[in-house]
């Protein structure tokens, strides 16, 4: 069971916590527990400041692994905000009005060491020292901000600015070593750039995140039928959170190049679907790129287009490419230095790779070969399928529940 850290007293809030607690035998599954039944099940409390694949990746991925633990063990979900369909119990914690983000962080943990006693395992996704096994799924703050920046006015700047000198501080308490402590990297390259940040942590082990394979793929012009949309275009993909980031500029930079292909954007909540449009209207291609908020179900978007292209520039490992995958989409995504799915697949057979994601000109080349070579596009589809067969979370479920046993052995 975790103890509160040293440096932060747990404390009872003030303001009443709401707690939502699932109906006995509601929550849907895709794991079976028949041979962990010899063993007690374990209660595990999951912390995350935001619960919701609406949110992005990183939440996206906490939903879908907690409803995939969920015939394993007993999991109850702590976070800040809650916007999903799964019955699992969960407490939403109150977040403190006018606190920056970083002092959220501190708040929240603060609030949560009190609520999670009693627990067997503390998984987190959040950057603090409190819990037993740590998720890490986007780039360390270390890493970011003093090995990939250099120079002695980025050092003054991060070692000057209260803000990062509390991220540095949480996270440097996030990776010293504790019985019973794990860290969980989202990808080898997320474990690389933890090594190379931190000359001592402890013990990293490698779990990716996994796909829900579906069990029927709808039918393209019906798909594109539910959605509105003419059943004659030829549609390039793209899903993200932040659409700048995972490099839509880029994909305006090469969609002029690429004659007879549409653009579907979709993700991002509050300005940001506006900011793509304005970026698609200034490079004069408003008539051909189509922008969504964020979407809790992409399976018609999935299946009404024709490929997904991911020209990420920084992702720990990047589902997105993998979930086109198990909807037979051909796929383009940024090399290994950039998106960590990469070193999963095998480059032009299992998807096509961009090494570097501001390059327009070769993502253009790459997106003409899918629409003119019908055999490589064939190929892509049914190689792409495979690999993410490889990938279901009923199996990344039980390695997660094999570092909980460790965890709480150690402990």
């Amino acid at each position: 069971m975790s103890k509160p850290a040293s440096g932060l007293r747990p404390c009872v809030p003030r303001v009443s916590v709401s707690s939502h607690v699932a109906a006995s035998g509601a929550a849907a599954t895709d794991v079976n527990a028949c041979d962990e039944g010899a063993q007690r099940r374990l209660r595990v409390a999951f912390l995350t400041r935001r619960f919701g694949v609406r949110f992005g990746g990183a939440e996206a991925y906490g939903e879908h692994l907690v409803r995939a633990l969920q015939g394993l063990c007993d999991v109850h979900v702590f976070c800040q905000e809650w916007d999903s369909r799964l019955v699992v119990n969960h407490t939403i914690v109150p977040r403190g009005k006018y606190l920056p983000r970083w002092l959220n962080l501190a708040d929240f943990t603060r609030r949560c060491q009190s609520l999670v006693r009693g627990f067997d395992v503390v998984h987190t996704h959040e950057n603090s020292g409190f819990g037993d096994v740590h998720g890490v799924h986007v780039m360390p703050v270390r890493y970011a901000r003093l090995h990939v920046r250099h120079g002695w006015k980025n050092w003054l700047a991060v070692h000057t600015s209260p803000r990062w000198l509390g991220y540095l501080a949480m996270e440097a308490a996030r990776m010293r070593p504790r019985p019973g402590k794990v860290i969980v990297a989202a990808s080898e390259l997320i474990a690389e750039q933890i090594a190379a940040a931190y000359r001592e942590t402890a013990p990293v082990t490698v779990i990716t995140p996994g796909v829900y394979l579906p069990r029927q793929i709808p039918e393209q012009v019906a798909a594109r039928q539910a959605l509105g949309l003419p059943a004659d275009e030829r549609i390039a993909l793209l899903v993200a959170n932040d659409p700048v980031r995972k490099g839509v500029e880029t994909l305006l930079e090469a969609l002029p190049a690429v004659p007879g292909v549409r653009l579907w954007v979709v993700g991002g909540e509050g300005d940001m679907p506006a900011r793509v449009r304005h970026l698609a209207e200034a490079a004069g291609l408003a008539h051909r790129v189509r922008v969504w908020p964020g979407q809790s179900d992409l399976s018609n978007i999935y299946a009404a287009a024709d490929f997904c292209v991911f020209p990420t520039r920084g992702d720990a490992f990047g589902m997105v490419p993998l979930e086109a995958m198990a909807y037979g989409l051909p796929v383009i995504m940024s090399g290994a230095r950039y998106c960590g799915f990469a070193r999963y697949v095998e480059p032009g057979t299992d998807a096509l790779i961009l090494e570097d994601p501001h390059d327009a000109q070769t993502l253009a080349q790459l997106m003409r070969q899918l629409t003119d070579d019908a055999d490589l596009y064939a190929q892509l589809r049914e190689h792409g399928a495979a690999r993410a067969r490889q990938f279901a979370w009923s199996d990344i479920a039980r390695q997660f529940l094999a570092i909980y046993r460790q965890s709480a052995a150690r402990a």
